[in-house]
């Protein structure tokens, strides 16, 4: 339906026009296909249009994230990923305090956002920071949302906390460095020893090299700690938090029965309660335009490379994020 309305609206009466999308994208777009086995290609699919309390966003940049792979088979024939920023092209209906053309970043969990169009719900859309390029405002979406909502929601951090971040340097690890540090909190991070230089730059105060050093003989009575690497590290961190403390983990949960015997609160965050994507990202905004955070891109891929970026992450051992930058140009390569 909306195909059809899409070359008539403008003609119809100016009422009508609040009630469906005004598209200005054409009806074709080039985005990230998944393809079985989790292999990726450009290929050409319908513009989505964004249905009621939706936007449609013309992408510039789009994050890379393990989940990206993670959920790839689920996924096969959909496009890929979901951080994603760009300007407003339409509304959808019913709408209101976001107008075309506006600069905003988000996430795109139902159209994929590895491609030239893409859909967002304005509970997960949030204003893109000035300070920031697009790339950078692509990094922003899963991983400082999780890292907020897990120090702030779920830890409930506060000035003078000790927390002690796993996988520092990665890309929430590096966002929860920094919003833990704007919090008032002393920073402690794990990582490579090729990563403490960055790590200090970006506000820890002491890092730990987790290959050949045992963060359990150097940490001790930790207020929070934050477990970004793997299942395995949520036992070895029990004994690190102090009683009273909390472990939150976004790889899987620890032990309750251990918890329990070591008087901690073990969680994760969880995004059915609390307050909205969007909330979130306009407080991480907040602290990007205070200049206490910032987004750092590692590495940009074009689209045609996305499976190289895939290849990128699932490798491990990044340094901030990893983003797509999607081209409009008729010289992208298809497969």
């Amino acid at each position: 339906m909306f195909s059809s309305l899409r070359h008539g609206l403008v003609l119809m009466p100016c009422f009508f026009a609040t009630t469906f999308p005004v598209l200005a994208a054409p009806g074709t777009m080039q985005a990230v296909e998944i393809r079985e086995g989790g292999k990726l290609s450009v290929g050409t699919r319908a513009v989505p249009a964004p249905g009621r309390g939706e936007v449609l966003v013309r992408v510039r940049a789009a994050g890379v994230n393990p989940v990206d792979w993670k959920i790839a088979a689920r996924r096969t024939g959909l496009v890929a990923g979901t951080d994603v920023s760009g300007t407003i092209d339409a509304l959808g209906e019913g709408v209101t305090g976001w107008n075309v053309g506006e600069a905003v970043l988000g996430f795109a969990r139902q159209s994929g956002s590895y491609a030239q169009y893409a859909v967002v719900d304005v509970n997960s859309l949030a204003k893109k920071p000035t300070s920031l390029t697009f790339e950078q405002a692509a990094g922003i979406p899963i991983a400082f949302e999780t890292a907020y909502r897990s120090l702030h929601e779920t830890a409930n951090i506060a000035r003078g906390r000790t927390v002690l971040i796993h996988g520092a340097a990665g890309g929430v690890g590096s966002a929860a460095v920094q919003i833990a540090k704007a919090a008032g909190a002393r920073v402690i991070g794990t990582a490579s020893a090729g990563h403490h230089e960055f790590l200090r730059s970006i506000g820890a105060d002491q890092v730990i090299d987790y290959r050949s050093q045992k963060f359990e003989e150097m940490v001790k009575e930790a207020d929070i700690v934050l477990n970004t690497v793997n299942a395995e590290l949520n036992a070895r961190s029990i004994a690190v938090v102090r009683p009273g403390g909390v472990l939150v983990s976004i790889v899987g949960s620890p032990d309750a029965a251990a918890c329990r015997k070591a008087g901690i609160r073990c969680s994760s965050p969880d995004r059915g309660s609390g307050a909205s994507n969007a909330e979130l990202l306009s407080k991480v905004g907040g602290l990007i335009d205070e200049g206490k955070v910032t987004v750092f891109v590692e590495e940009i891929f074009p689209m045609a490379d996305a499976e190289k970026a895939w290849a990128r992450s699932r490798a491990g051992h990044t340094r901030g994020k990893l983003v797509i930058r999607v081209s409009e140009g008729p010289t992208m390569k298809h497969q």
